[in-house]
């Protein structure tokens, strides 16, 4: 009797992908609610109404709520990459999270330096900021706008190459690459071309 390896199957993959993908969704309904009392506190008709609501530590409150969760769900994209990659991951998820984090960090950069060495790097015009340029800021550095959907494909990268790669052993010279740190040495490139 021969056993034969399971071949992925585009079905098999998608299931994969949905699991992964819900895991981060999870959490922002918490933020999305607490974000509504935050707006809450600091809407002026509500204040209006409710006078003491307009008092110092009401608007603290409220500023520290909104504008903590506004962070978030600016950097969508970061988290969905981390959350994917590790959800993806079959062992070692945290090692997954970890490797995607950095990629993500190494994507962000290498855009930023192409978008300068060709002059690209758009002028954040008046109000409007970068709106319309194609460009936007992420975590304080000036990227194209790949959106939520940048975060999602590394993420779905970083998790693929972890399992296929994590195993990987090298001889003693070069076994500083072997196991998990072999799958980054790889995003590492995958990094710098996306």
């Amino acid at each position: 009797m021969t056993t034969e390896k399971k071949k992925p199957n585009f079905k098999g993959a998608l299931e994969v992908f949905a699991k992964s993908i819900v895991q981060p969704m999870m959490y922002l309904s918490v933020a999305g609610i607490l974000l509504i009392v935050g707006i809450i506190l600091t809407n002026k008709t509500i204040c209006a109404m409710i006078p003491v609501l307009g008092s110092g530590p009401f608007q603290l409150v409220g500023a520290v709520v909104y504008q903590s969760l506004m962070f978030i769900i600016n950097n969508l994209s970061i988290i969905f990459c981390v959350g994917i990659a590790g959800a993806m991951a079959k062992k070692n998820k945290g090692h997954a999270s970890l490797i995607a984090l950095m990629s993500f960090f190494l994507f962000l950069e290498a855009n930023n330096i192409v978008l300068s060495a060709t002059g690209s790097l758009a002028e954040a015009g008046g109000m409007l900021g970068l709106v319309g340029t194609g460009q936007t800021t992420v975590m304080g550095i000036q990227v194209l706008d790949t959106g939520v959907f940048g975060g999602i494909i590394l993420g779905c990268i970083t998790g693929a190459i972890f399992n296929k790669f994590s195993n990987k052993q090298f001889p003693i010279a070069l076994s500083m690459f072997s196991g998990v740190r072999f799958p980054f040495l790889i995003m590492i490139l995958i990094s710098w071309v996306m």
